[in-house]
């Protein structure tokens, strides 16, 4: 069957700001500090901030209900009705850590007339799933909060995702929403050491998927510990998000226009510092409504191939590149690993490829690796993942797994632009060379 349609291809997103450094404190540049005023004066200070972050993290920490949703405006019933949904749903996750943290302001936080100040003040929820995330990661709430005088509370009266702090971004908002904002209730089930997250509606599949999960992790993780380094850091479980739709797909953790079947969403480390690992966790989600989730093979194989991308996320380097890690590095690898144990012509996008080699396709086929710049050019991306699959099996058969996971790893660890380098370092090969090999192994094998 030929695959060319977009709706099965599998990516790993980029996600907001996977480079960006993130530290706790500091309230921005609006900061308004301690400075002394007059009786008149409506003035928010960051200690104000500092107490309201601090008391919702006690809330949710402690399972106080009433006090999580008291900073939030009474008057508005749908905006209390939803924050003590989202309290529901977190107290369901097995968070290891869970707080607020104060990020960025912006707008008017003072006025000397007396008159009421009304502001926004980026928060971030910093959270560990137990046994998952390596670091601390974090959601990003963008919150309108309002103080009407200079006695008055501070009360939240809006809440919606923080954009990122750099333009260009695929996301427009940091990670959020996460299940636990949208979704009126989760079904949470244990897939060995990973989790399945679904909607009630759900419970079933999630259920049934839960099993499929859990092999594919342990799948993964043995090859990983065949042929990785032991002392890596690489990630135990996974957490695993089912969802309806590529509107759905697009909307959980982050905001952007989907077109996959499944994604790994890398989420940087919270107070990332001096640490060396800058992915402290991933996020996986599948669209249900796909061709994968068909038969268990499908799930089996979707769920290998997206927790690969997990598996290896936090050797990311997540350092600035002008056209990143090139895609037949990262599709090809979580593409080998979810198909390492079968031939080659049972892969579902084998009959494009021979088509490909044909000639029968929009691009013929040069010998050469899939460029980023032309990786979706023409429908041309699932077979750009296959390409990607047989150059990692091809570097298997000829160096070896363990020379392939290396080599993989280098290309993770260097900077984006300079991954094929590293990879080609490490196997102790040219490109010109690989490739030219590459190409005749890859008529061979779709002959």
């Amino acid at each position: 069957m030929t695959l060319g349609i977009v709706s099965l291809v599998l990516v790993v997103a980029v996600g907001a700001g996977v480079g960006l450094v993130l530290r706790g404190g500091g309230s921005g540049d609006d900061s308004t500090g301690d400075a002394a005023t007059d009786s008149n004066t409506v003035v928010v200070k960051d200690d104000e901030i500092t107490k309201l972050v601090q008391s919702h993290s006690k809330a949710l920490a402690s399972g106080d209900a009433k006090a999580f949703t008291s900073i939030f405006d009474q008057k508005n019933a749908a905006l209390v009705r939803d924050q003590a949904r989202v309290f529901a749903n977190l107290r369901k996750m097995p968070l290891a850590e869970k707080s607020y943290q104060v990020l960025r302001r912006q707008g008017r936080a003072q006025d000397s007339f007396g008159r009421g100040v009304k502001f926004t003040q980026d928060v971030a929820f910093v959270h560990r799933f137990a046994g998952i995330d390596l670091r601390p990661v974090s959601e990003w709430y963008r919150w309108t909060i309002e103080k009407a005088s200079p006695k008055a509370p501070l009360v939240v009266t809006k809440v919606q995702g923080a954009p990122p702090t750099i333009s260009g971004e695929a996301s427009k908002t940091m990670y959020f929403p996460g299940p636990w904002d949208i979704w009126p209730d989760i079904v949470v089930a244990k897939a060995g050491d990973s989790l399945v997250l679904a909607r009630p509606q759900d419970a079933a599949l999630a259920r049934r998927v839960a099993p499929t999960v859990s092999a594919a992790t342990a799948s993964d993780l043995a090859f990983w510990e065949k042929n990785g380094d032991p002392d890596a850091a690489v990630p135990t479980g996974f957490v695993v998000a089912l969802v309806e739709g590529k509107a759905q797909l697009g909307k959980l953790f982050r905001t952007a226009k989907a077109n996959e079947a499944g994604v790994s969403i890398p989420m940087p480390s919270w107070g990332i510092a001096n640490d060396t690992v800058k992915i402290g966790g991933t996020r996986v989600v599948m669209d249900t409504t796909t061709e994968f989730f068909r038969n268990e093979q499908g799930i089996t194989e979707i769920s290998e191939h997206e927790l690969a991308h997990s598996l290896v996320a936090g050797l990311d380097s997540a350092q600035f590149a002008l056209f990143g890690r090139a895609n037949w590095i990262t599709e090809g690898f979580a593409e080998y690993v979810a198909g390492r144990n079968r031939p080659i012509n049972a892969n579902r996008r084998f009959s494009e490829g021979r088509a490909y080699v044909a000639g029968q396709l929009a691009m013929p086929f040069d010998g050469k690796l899939p460029t980023n710049a032309l990786w979706d050019f023409k429908q041309m991306t699932s077979v750009n993942y296959l390409m990607g699959h047989l150059a990692m099996r091809f570097a298997a058969q000829k160096y070896g797994e363990r020379k392939l996971v290396e080599g993989v790893v280098a290309a993770y660890r260097a900077p984006g632009d300079d991954s094929e380098a590293a990879l080609f370092q490490a196997l102790g090969v040219t490109k010109a060379d690989f490739e030219r090999q590459w190409a005749g192994y890859v008529r061979a094998q779709l002959a």
